[in-house]
């Protein structure tokens, strides 16, 4: 079998933590202000670790989609961590 991604405890909160950053630059009002912010976070939170875990759960049951979770679960968590590095990483002016 191939990579095994636990969703449960750090690695849930840091893959939920990911998604979130990505929404909160994606999805911006006319005023170019994020859309998903303070209280609304939290429950976007919620939902994506929610959706995260249900998942993995469905991949427990169905082979097909935990192979189909391993490809693009990694492909998205590099992609993601590759972001923060650049973010971290460019020159601020």
């Amino acid at each position: 079998m191939g990579i095994e991604f636990a969703l449960w405890g750090l690695g849930g909160a840091v893959a939920t933590e990911l998604v979130l950053s990505v929404a909160k630059r994606i999805w911006l009002d006319a005023q170019g202000q994020p859309v998903i912010k303070d209280r609304w976070a939290v429950v976007a939170s919620l939902v994506i670790g929610i959706a995260l875990s249900g998942a993995a759960a469905a991949g427990n049951v169905y082979p097909a989609v935990q192979e189909a979770l391993d490809i693009v679960g990694a492909g998205a968590l590099a992609g993601l961590a590759a972001c923060g590095m650049y973010s971290a990483t460019k020159k601020r002016t």
